[in-house]
Order: structure tokens, then sequence, then C-alpha cells
């Protein structure tokens, strides 16, 4: 019984996914969970409820049908479609539940990508009963319906905030020392690896694993801006983003 609890609970738990970016740099994401799914659906099903009633309201104290009638079948039709593509893969059961749509290969989904995952809802979920959609994410194991299979997206965990003073908002000092000036090579690309980097430091808690990931990755960003130090892999990447801020503040890019 034991076993069979354990075996349901790796399951529910799923996987971490790693993508290796363009720059070779392996950046892991934990999948959102079927209960977090679920749950998120049920957020979105109330929101949706909450909704219909404020327009029924509307309808019925304008004295009888109008064109808001129509609301009625868009809102519920595109609600997923409308949502994922202007709030960055969420709906506000998945920004509630902190997982939002995000591509396999860890770049940011175009609307083709919502498309096909809201096209496929129609099997994964309706004519289902969210049974199919269930099965191919537990299944998987890598947080995929049969819409994000075949979108090549999944559904994550949103990590920790990376905090002001580790992006290139931070204010300097005045006395600032420029360490790196390889930074002025970085693009708005490379910035953004590097701040998931920081975030992926930030949240492992296996020290050994944080050393050979932070090692990795640092030998990576040090072969492509050709430096050499032995600054300590957290400190490094920050110092990057400080340099890239000194040297755009000062106009020096």
């Amino acid at each position: 019984m034991i076993t069979i609890l354990a075996k349901v609970k790796n399951i529910i738990r799923m996987e971490n996914i790693r993508v290796e970016t363009s720059q070779n740099v392996q950046i892991s994401y934990k999948v959102a969970s079927v209960g977090e799914r679920i749950v998120a659906s049920l957020l979105d099903g109330l929101f949706l409820f909450v909704l219909y009633m404020v327009l029924a309201f509307i309808v019925g104290s304008t004295g009888g049908p109008s064109p808001i009638l129509y609301v009625f079948f868009i809102i519920p039709m595109f609600y997923s479609l409308l949502f994922e593509t202007f709030m960055d893969g969420q709906s506000p059961g998945k920004k509630v539940m902190k997982i939002k749509v995000s591509r396999i290969d860890g770049g940011a989904p175009r609307f083709s990508h919502y498309f096909v995952r809201w096209l496929f809802r129609l099997v994964d979920m309706l004519l289902t009963s969210y049974i199919c959609a269930i099965l191919t994410v537990v299944i998987g194991g890598k947080g995929q319906r049969l819409g994000d299979l075949l979108a090549e997206t999944c559904v994550i965990r949103i990590g920790k905030k990376i905090q002001l003073e580790n992006t290139i908002l931070e204010k300097l000092p005045e006395d600032y020392e420029l360490s790196f000036p390889e930074a002025s090579r970085l693009t708005e690309k490379d910035l953004r690896l590097i701040r998931k980097v920081i975030t992926q430091l930030a949240s492992l808690d296996d020290p050994i694993e944080k050393v050979q990931f932070g090692l990795r990755a640092r030998k990576r960003v040090m072969e492509q801006l050709d430096i050499v130090t032995q600054m300590k892999p957290d400190l490094f990447f920050v110092c990057l983003l400080r340099d890239y801020n000194y040297l755009y503040r000062t106009k020096k890019l």
C-alpha cells in the first residue's frame, strides 16, 4: 500500500524540465503538478461564474435581451486564448496558482502556440471531460496535454522573482568600478539568460547541484565573452549585470 501511494505521489509531483539555451546553458523549470492545474481551472471557472453574474445583472437592468448577450458565448469560447495571449501565458486561475504556459525550448510563446493549445481544448477537456488532458499530463511527466504536445509548450511553476538589486535597474554608487568591460558585448537575450541563471541558482537547495550548475553556466559565459575569473558564479553573474548597467548609464555601450 505504501509503495503504491509513493508511486502516485511521484507521478503527481511531476518532473523538472531542463532546457538548453542557444548559449548552451541549461535552465531547469519545475513543471506544474496536475493538482495545481486542476485548481487553476476551478478558479477560472469561478471567475467565469462571477463574470456571468455581472453580465446577467447588466442584461436584467437594461430591461431585456441586448447585444451584450453575445458576450455570454464569446467569453467562455475564447477565455483561455485571450488571457494567455495578453497575460504572458497566464489566465486568472494560473496567475493565482503562480503557474504559466512556456515553450519547451525556454522561449516566450507566440500567439500561434496559444492558439494551438486553445484549439485542442475541445479534445483535451470538453469532449473527454478532462480525462484526456489529465492522462497525457500525468503519463508524459512534462506537464503537457495533447494541445501542449502539438504546440511544443508546457505549464511551469513561476520561480522566485529576481530582486531589484540583481537586475540592470539597480542604482549603482557613484564610485562604482567596472570589473568586466566585456559586459558591453552582452545582448538583451544574454541579459535575460543571466537573470534566469541567477534565479536558478537562488532556487537550488542542494549545495552540490548549485555549485555544479553555477560552474557550468559560468564557464559557458566566460567562453562566450573571453573572460577569465575565479569569482563565485552567483557573484559573477550579478557583477556582469551591474557592469552592463554601469556601461549603459555612462553611455559606453
